[in-house]
């Protein structure tokens, strides 16, 4: 009978210790739920909550913060290059030079002289090769006139990419900018985390 009752009691701190190490697990799931980037190998739901955030991480490649940051750059930048920058303001169209409006420009706008591969996608997530969050344009004043230089900050496969316009006749054609500052400041904004 007293050994009867010396295995009841330590089953019962068994189960009771176990209840513990349950509520403490679920403590840390829940915990891990709420960093939004869990590891994948937890449990089933969990890895389905990871999921939904990375969406959610991923549909909001852009956003009115960085667009800030950008324009902040920019109008330090342009002085650099002795030009200043008309900011495309997602509302009002920018004209260029050229007699293009921008964003409905991208329409015919060519990349690398393919058609069909840019459009306007202000959260940078769009169903263009290259979705673009934000346009600049530098209307030059030195002949030959018109001139220009347009630029594109657009995402490629989830990436950030900086191309530019700098056609005057014909048909606008952009590719990617060969200049570093920018393109290395535009993809440290867009990568930078915002809160």
């Amino acid at each position: 009978m007293k050994k009867l009752i010396e295995v009841l009691a330590i089953a019962s701190l068994g189960v009771a210790l176990t209840g513990c190490g349950n509520q403490s697990t679920q403590s840390s799931s829940n915990t891990a739920k709420t960093n939004s980037e869990a590891s994948s190998s937890q449990s089933a739901p969990t890895t389905n909550n990871t999921s939904s955030s990375e969406s959610h991480h991923d549909s909001s490649l852009w956003n009115n913060q960085k667009n800030e940051q950008l324009a902040s750059f920019m109008q330090k930048w342009g002085p650099t290059m002795h030009q200043s920058y008309e900011q495309y303001d997602g509302q009002n169209e920018l004209k260029v030079s050229t007699g293009i409006t921008y964003p409905d420009g991208l329409s015919k706008e060519l990349v690398e002289g393919q058609s069909g591969l840019i459009g306007w996608a202000p959260s940078g997530k769009g169903d263009y090769e290259y979705n673009v969050v934000a346009i600049y344009n530098h209307d030059g004043t030195e002949p030959p006139l018109p001139n220009r230089i347009t630029y594109f900050f657009a995402f490629h496969n989830g990436k950030p990419v900086v191309l530019v316009d700098q056609s005057n006749n014909g048909d606008p054609d952009c590719h990617p900018t060969t200049n570093m500052d920018l393109e290395s400041n535009f993809e440290r904004i867009a990568t930078e985390s915002t809160k």
